[in-house]
């Protein structure tokens, strides 16, 4: 007999599910589900909806279950609910923790029966019959691990009611760098935020997820530049992030695409050849250079710029942990008197090393954060945390060594993509 096809719409997901509900019940079938746009005046102006097209459960399904069999259902249709998942998380499925438990009460079942195994059957002289260790099972540990990253969930989220089947995307989380504090904050919101039966689909919960982590991410908009006003940008921070390069990208951006007068100015004498360097880039683009070995050097070089839209600083780089350079770097900054003091951070820094420069590159009260070599790692969830720990805004992102096109303004998107591996498959194509 063939079946009814029902189709229900609503402005989000959550809306359409309810309504298939209400009129099929919670047995529905659902079959597909669909961005459509509804018409509109003579086809157009329609606005986008959510369409889901299900069917009515067989009727031979319908019977009346007791309170013991309802349990049993409801746990089966979790178990195969989760089974959906992909291949790589089957292990973490309903289902195959149950098999795990199934094999574990096997063996221990077996263990307590050698020894009156051992008793009724002849035994060599001289030969005790060896103990077979118990071999580690992979998938055991790993049921292991889930359970432990659950019991930290709770205590990170206390009173959240996060259910245990957000264990998975709580350890892809923290696989990919997000702090465990930040990552169990964000799992707390979305299951605040939507209905527990729709989170069961991996896809709704990662579409959920990604709407939270746009929410908590700042960013400036880029450099502001306003007529008839001379804009002072400093970059500073530790050695081997690429200030330099990253200046030049600037310089070319607004110079060239926006038709920007543009200057550089260059304090990083420390370093063999830094001045050098960033002339060859200010040679291109067709801007000036001016060097400023001190903070009067510095207030000469301000004047001689007064004119230009955009004065881009460029400073020497340095160890966190050299209180001397940091205090040079204050001076010369105190001298410059930058609108903005973008603090520039390599992608890949451990985060605990990036909590401390941030800390001790405080003494210049920098305003945002610019991290550069995103092409050089895959655990994005480090600048994240970090950006929401410290509270700057985040301005741009540096994908390569190419002047000027691996640059990027930084987008809530653009931090969602990454965190959930979309925008990493663009930069590892590029």
């Amino acid at each position: 007999m063939s079946q009814e096809f029902h189709r229900f719409r609503g402005a989000s997901l959550n809306e359409a599910y309810h309504r298939m509900r209400e009129k099929l019940g919670s047995d529905a079938i659902v079959l597909r589900t669909a961005q459509v746009r509804e018409e509109g005046i003579l086809g157009f102006f329609g606005k986008k909806v959510i369409e889901v097209t299900a069917a009515a459960a067989p009727k031979a399904n319908r019977t009346v279950l007791q309170p013991a069999q309802t349990a049993v259902r409801s746990y089966a249709e979790t178990a195969q609910s989760t089974r959906v998942a992909s291949d790589e998380n089957v292990a973490e499925s309903v289902a195959y923790f149950q098999k795990i438990v199934s094999d574990a009460q096997q063996r221990v079942a077996q263990r307590r029966a050698q020894p009156a195994q051992a008793e009724a059957s002849p035994v060599l002289p001289f030969k005790r019959a060896k103990e077979q260790a118990a071999p580690i099972d992979p998938l055991h540990r790993e049921v292991r691990e889930l359970r432990e990253l659950v019991q930290v969930l709770v205590a990170e989220a206390p009173g959240a009611a996060v259910p245990t089947e957000c264990a998975p995307h709580y350890k892809r989380l923290i696989d990919i760098g997000v702090s465990r504090k930040i990552a169990a904050g964000l799992l707390s919101a979305v299951v605040r935020t939507c209905d527990a039966e729709l989170l069961r689909d991996p896809r709704v919960f990662q579409q959920r997820l990604d709407i939270e982590i746009r929410k908590t991410v700042h960013v400036t908009g880029g450099i502001g530049l306003s007529a008839g006003t001379c804009k002072r940008v400093a970059l500073a921070g530790a050695t081997g992030v690429g200030k330099t390069t990253n200046l030049a990208k600037l310089a070319a951006t607004y110079a060239v695409t926006n038709r920007a007068r543009v200057a550089l100015i260059t304090a990083d004498t420390y370093r063999v050849a830094a001045p050098e360097q960033l002339r060859v880039y200010a040679n291109i683009i067709g801007i000036p250079l001016y060097v400023a070995n001190d903070a009067a050097e510095m207030k000469k070089a301000l004047d001689a710029t007064r004119d230009c839209d955009l004065v881009l600083i460029d400073t020497a780089g340095g160890s966190q942990f050299n209180k001397g350079q940091l205090r040079d770097l204050r001076e010369i900054l105190t001298a410059a008197d930058p609108h903005e003091t973008i603090l520039v951070l390599g992608a890949s820094t451990p985060l605990e090393d990036a909590r401390c420069i941030v800390e001790n590159f405080s003494i210049v009260k920098p305003t945002a954060l610019y991290f550069t070599k995103l092409d050089e790692t895959r655990r994005f969830g480090h600048f994240y945390s970090l950006a929401l720990e410290c509270g700057l805004p985040l301005s741009y992102f540096s994908t390569g060594q190419n002047v000027p096109d691996d640059l990027l303004l930084a987008q809530p998107a653009t931090v969602a993509q990454l965190l959930s591996g979309g925008a990493a498959a663009n930069l590892a194509g590029k």
